[in-house]
């Protein structure tokens, strides 16, 4: 099974990644801006010993329903 991860940073979506393979079910969301966060983020070091910290948490992925604003938005952006 497959992850699929969505960086954002300052609120807007910087990349998207998919890791392992098959079928994704599950969606990790890593968040960049934790300004004003007191706890609930992850903290780790880079290579060169920098501080790395950020809110991180995983959703399951569903169908976007059929006619919902969302379908039809998503609709209308592939007719261009």
């Amino acid at each position: 099974m497959s992850t699929i991860i969505i960086q954002l940073e300052g609120g807007l979506v910087q990349d998207v990644f998919i890791k392992g393979t098959g079928k994704p079910s599950k969606a990790t969301i890593v968040d960049f801006d934790i300004e004003g966060m007191v706890d609930g983020y992850t903290q780790a070091y880079d290579k060169e010993d920098c501080l790395l910290e950020a809110a991180i948490h995983t959703e399951s992925i569903h169908k976007i329903p059929i006619d919902c604003d969302l379908d039809r938005l998503f609709k209308a952006y592939k007719k261009g």
